[in-house]
């Protein structure tokens, strides 16, 4: 080999095309910005992808504590609404209701002092209020013309007698009946 070396890059040539604007240097710059750019811009997504789960997985819990706290107050206005209309009912069954004393005196009082009454009941029907089931036992001589005497002193405070059911045994009488309110 020799000495001298030639080396054809080194040596000056003349330029066949013009050199590019000063401007263009900026371009590998920006490049660079951009490709840092878009990583920050993908991991602010990533982030607020991550956000947005957890976010989502509160939203789920709180939606299904509400929609359970709601589920127990639906519960439990269903049963006041059952409430309420038990108390309805009761009201209006008391709104049927009538005394019974005023009924016991005038028997007491229909009754002659030579007849004996040997049981007296009146009971409430729980499903009409208004209507009382009357059974009385009468022992005397006169013991029809009593009970005669009993249904005329209902009918002054306006209760008629409903399928009313007597047996007679010697002097007395067993009377049964249902005592309805008659419309004033």
């Amino acid at each position: 080999m020799t000495d001298y070396l030639c080396h054809d890059f080194k040596t000056p040539r003349t330029d066949a095309a013009r050199r590019l604007p000063s401007t263009f240097r900026f371009i590998p710059i920006l490049f660079y910005v951009a490709v840092v750019g878009s990583a920050y811009m993908m991991t602010m997504d990533y982030f607020a992808f991550q956000k947005a789960k957890r976010q989502k997985v509160e939203a789920d819990e709180r939606k299904a504590r509400i929609e359970g706290e709601r589920d127990s107050l639906n519960s439990e206005f269903a049963e006041l609404e059952a409430e309420s209309k038990k108390a309805e009912a009761v009201a209006q069954w008391m709104e049927g209701a009538r005394n019974i004393q005023p009924i016991v005196v005038k028997i007491a009082r229909a009754v002659a002092a030579e007849t004996r009454l040997g049981t007296l009941s009146l009971e409430r029907d729980e499903d009409v209020a208004a209507n009382i089931a009357l059974s009385l036992k009468v022992s005397g001589v006169n013991a029809t013309m009593e009970v005669m005497n009993i249904e005329n002193a209902l009918g002054q405070l306006q209760y008629r007698s409903l399928s009313a059911q007597q047996n007679k045994t010697e002097d007395n009488i067993e009377y049964r009946s249902t005592l309805v309110r008659s419309a004033q």
